[in-house]
């Protein structure tokens, strides 16, 4: 008997990582676990090809993991399957295929879901099929052949402990500088009613701390780079989540987690720990409002809130906040409200997103009561509701973008309140703003534009508001900050600059070189001491007190450690005409040879210049 199971991911990544089918595989028997294979699946590739590609495989059983994003790619693909191989026996399992498990079964042409978390489910309805046993009555699975059976619950596993690490066994690879899906606990303590993390849990159930100690003893040994801590509130309870960052700082202080937390329980004990510990952490906000978040089974202070982030922020921890827009009681002019308080916090990033009315949640079930209207189909996003008309989703939309687009992938954090302060413009207003400019110049919003295709953007709307604003005397000081500010973040997230240890200095007259890659060299109108200073106080202000002082600045990361550094004329000279590929002669040119030696000598060392390609002689 052959067993696949199937994940479809979002995209590739590093965060494509099929840990539910990882969990699955290691439930079963060693000698079942030989037969069963691990797909990864993306969506450029078509259903049929996917089907060819899993078919080849001679399968018996099929099982896919279920979610919003793949859910309506997959039950098509079972359908074809189900065209080719009439004798499959097809499963899916995940949230999905929990919440909604009848339509699933139809639509995909299913032999039934598991409901809940499946190991346990999972392994003994393995071994009843190969045994030719029925699979009636196993807990959680909801099979097409049981007729008139009531829906059985979803499974929750009685004992994590019990419970293989797909990591720890192997089943999940790990190679060098990898990211990791890690579950550290399952289920959650609230009830929000946009969320289906807590359907069918009993509250938090952590995993036993000698697993997670040894699996991360594990990633450190394998050199993983990052790790995606998924628990939805890692803080609650606050004793749990200081245990944990304990353990997390003993244990793999060089690796970066990604962490979500809840402000309530961010008391001043857990804040030093993350200070410790190589980590960025995401807040749920959703709204600015209280009152419409109390409906949703939320709690919110404002005051509590800003207290909090500023001490995070004083003790240098990186944190990213989350918005969602068209929330029952919400409309355009209260996101507007939410999203400036959200900025004016300086989060490392806001993530925006529409409402989703996901089967199984609150919301799903008393959308007709609340007057929700929403997509009958993944992704299930909002479309109206008494309070938020079709028109102001239209206009949340298209500020989520333009948020995503300047503040977010822009890398915009370090100049972003301050501009938007001499403006006297609010961070939505300019944003907004900002959103008109792209459209009155045709510009297309894009998913794949990088940092550096938004910065010429940002420039040239930050001169256009200044001039608009009699304010072009800070043309100068904003280019220069907004240069500063994307030269820090691109260089912390490149590669170490590394020189070419196999290059003999007698060869370097035989090839072309250039700037390495991973170095950045930028020219500014104001000295660098003085831009990394300015923020802390008004620009107008700055820019009176501040003399121009042209310089050139080097960026680049040794060893992980961001550096950079105001260069002399003549190392200027050197570095700025090696932007394009040429001889170390033509870089030197009016330069005092021995200096010139110097120069090259340490350019080359620390793999500042690289070498190209053999020249002819």
């Amino acid at each position: 008997m052959q067993i696949i199971i199937a994940t479809l991911h979002v995209r590739a990544s590093d965060q494509a990582v099929s840990l539910a089918a990882g969990c699955l595989k290691s439930s079963l028997p060693l000698n079942t676990q030989r037969n069963t294979t691990l797909i990864d699946l993306f969506p450029e590739q078509t259903s049929a090809s996917i089907c060819s590609q899993l078919l080849e495989l001679n399968p018996t059983i099929i099982a896919f993991p279920l979610y919003v994003w793949n859910r309506e790619q997959i039950l098509h693909i079972c359908t074809l399957l189900r065209q080719k191989k009439p004798e499959l026996f097809l499963i899916a399992g995940g949230p999905e295929a929990s919440a909604d498990s009848h339509k699933v079964i139809q639509e995909g042409s299913l032999d039934g879901v598991m409901r809940g978390e499946g190991e346990v489910s999972f392994a003994e309805l393995i071994h009843r099929l190969s045994t030719g046993a029925s699979p009636a009555g196993i807990a959680g699975f909801l099979s097409t052949t049981a007729d008139n059976a009531a829906t059985p619950d979803p499974t929750v596993c009685p004992d994590l402990s019990a419970l293989t690490s797909p990591w720890l066994s192997g089943q999940l690879p790990l190679q060098r500088n990898c990211g990791v899906l890690w579950e550290v606990a399952r289920g959650c303590q609230f009830n929000c009613a946009f969320c289906y993390d807590a359907k069918g849990h009993q509250g938090v159930r952590p995993f036993p701390v000698a697993r997670l100690k040894k699996e991360l003893q594990l990633f450190t040994q394998q050199q993983v780079s990052q790790v995606w801590v998924l628990d939805s509130t890692f803080n609650a309870p606050p004793g749990r989540g200081k245990q944990l960052l304990q353990l997390l700082i003993e244990q793999a202080p060089q690796i970066h987690f990604h962490i979500e937390a809840k402000v309530d329980f961010l008391d001043l004990e857990t804040i030093e720990l993350l200070s410790q510990l190589n980590c960025s952490v995401q807040i749920g906000l959703q709204s600015a409002t209280p009152q419409v978040l109390k409906p949703l089974n939320r709690n919110f202070s404002p005051q509590q809130m800003e207290r909090r982030l500023e001490q995070m922020s004083l003790a240098g921890i990186t944190f990213g906040l989350d918005l969602i827009y068209g929330l029952p009681g919400d409309d355009h002019s209260g996101f507007e409200t939410s999203l400036d308080f959200a900025l004016r916090q300086q989060p490392n990033q806001v993530d925006v997103f529409p409402l989703a009315v996901l089967p199984g949640t609150e919301l799903f079930e008393q959308q007709e009561k609340l007057g929700i209207l929403s997509e009958n189909h993944p992704p299930y996003l909002i479309q109206a509701n008494t309070t938020y008309s079709k028109k102001d989703l239209q206009k949340s939309h298209a500020l989520a973008t333009a948020t995503d687009i300047f503040y977010n992938r822009g890398r915009a954090v370090g100049f972003f309140l301050p501009l938007c302060q001499a403006l006297k413009s609010s961070p939505s207003a300019f944003l907004q703003s900002f959103s008109q400019w792209l459209n009155n110049h045709n510009i297309v919003a894009a998913d794949c534009w990088s940092a550096e295709a938004i910065l010429p953007l940002q420039q040239q709307f930050a001169a256009q508001q200044l001039q608009t604003h009699k304010l072009s005397k800070l043309q100068h000081l904003v280019t220069d900050l907004i240069n500063f500010h994307f030269l820090c973040a691109e260089t912390l997230l490149t590669d170490d600059c590394l020189a070419d240890k196999h290059m003999a200095r007698k060869n370097w007259k035989k090839f072309s070189w250039r700037l390495n890659p991973a170095v950045r060299v930028q020219s500014f109108h104001f000295a660098l001491e003085d831009l990394e200073a300015v923020g802390a106080e008004p620009l107008e202000r700055a820019n009176h007190h501040l003399s121009p002082n042209p310089e050139v600045a080097i960026f680049l990361r040794q060893q992980g450690e961001v550096i950079i550094e105001s260069l002399d004329d003549n190392f200027a000279q050197i570095l700025l005409r090696a932007r394009t590929e040429n001889t170390l002669d033509h870089f030197v040119t009016e330069i005092d040879p021995q200096l010139a030696e110097e120069l090259l000598d340490f350019a080359v060392s620390q793999g500042i210049l690289l070498p190209v390609q053999s020249t002819s002689r």
